[in-house]
């Protein structure tokens, strides 16, 4: 399916948040900050291009199941989201000449993409936003909803609440979908749930995220304006009126140095095993 102009033109923006929603064979989902998504640079209109960089967990997760989904939110908040199959990575060629020319990847202070991976677009959902009048009115509908008081099992560490419950922070929530891909929805307004857990609010731009079947699995990821980036891992619960409660599990630090690193649970493992 040939990507619509004015989606095209968001993915190819730079400065736009990206998220990559993909799933292991099990139907485990994950969700990732990609920011190298943007159209091929050979001018084809069905599909999406993106670096390996700093890919472990949404690796692993493409050789198993290659549907995906993906969303991008722009500065202005415009946002976009779509499904797509994974056709492959190219070690060297074109697409992988242009990820590295990028300004992301040729100013950053680590090596460049090892390679290409290339997304087949299947299904593209329109254009929406921008929402920045509501977002206000949307944070104190959530706010007066209540806490929710998820406590227990994990306390989520204070900066990484502050970060997911700021409004100038975008968040990209997934799950998986009846039809074996993942769904992906932007998130702007979110509120704590207690010590373990975040509120989050169906507004108009993301208003399908009532249609989840809950509970289930599901991750959230973020980005700031100041580059900061985390992951949560949990449980997707109701909450009340047009509300959903995710009890966070896990959480991962999202960017380098310490990319892939488990804050909570403290991770045994090596970093970068459960990024991305």
């Amino acid at each position: 399916m040939d990507l619509p102009s004015d989606i095209s033109e968001l993915f190819a923006e730079e400065m736009a948040a990206k998220f990559l929603a993909t799933a292991d064979a099990g139907g485990r989902v994950n969700v990732a900050l990609i920011v190298t998504l943007q159209p091929p640079p050979d001018g084809k209109k069905d599909r999406l291009i993106f670096g390996e960089f700093l890919m472990w967990k949404s690796k692993r997760n493409l050789k198993e199941n290659p549907r995906v989904a993906v969303a991008a939110v722009n500065m202005k908040l415009k946002m976009a989201t779509l499904q797509g199959d994974f056709q492959g990575f190219e070690e060297k060629g074109h697409y992988k000449d242009t990820i590295d020319a990028s300004s992301f990847m040729r100013y950053n202070a680590y090596s460049g993409v090892r390679a290409a991976g290339v997304v087949d677009v299947k299904e593209v959902s329109p254009l929406r936003g921008p929402f920045m009048p509501s977002l206000a009115s949307d944070f104190v509908r959530l706010r007066m909803h209540g806490s929710g008081g998820l406590n227990g099992d994990i306390t989520i560490p204070r900066l990484v609440k502050e970060k997911f419950t700021k409004l100038t922070s975008i968040k990209a929530l997934a799950v998986m979908g009846d039809d074996g891909y993942p769904c992906i929805y932007p998130v702007l307004t979110v509120a704590p749930a207690g010590e373990g857990g975040f509120k989050l609010l169906a507004a108009k731009y993301n208003h399908e995220m009532m249609d989840i079947k809950v509970p289930c699995r599901a991750a959230m990821s973020l980005v700031t304006m100041d580059a900061k980036s985390y992951k949560v891992i949990g449980e997707l619960k109701a909450g009340d009126s047009k509300t959903l409660i995710l009890k966070v599990e896990e959480v991962y630090n999202s960017m380098p140095p310490l990319a892939g690193e488990r804050i909570v649970p403290r991770s045994q493992e090596p970093v970068g095993a459960g990024l991305s």
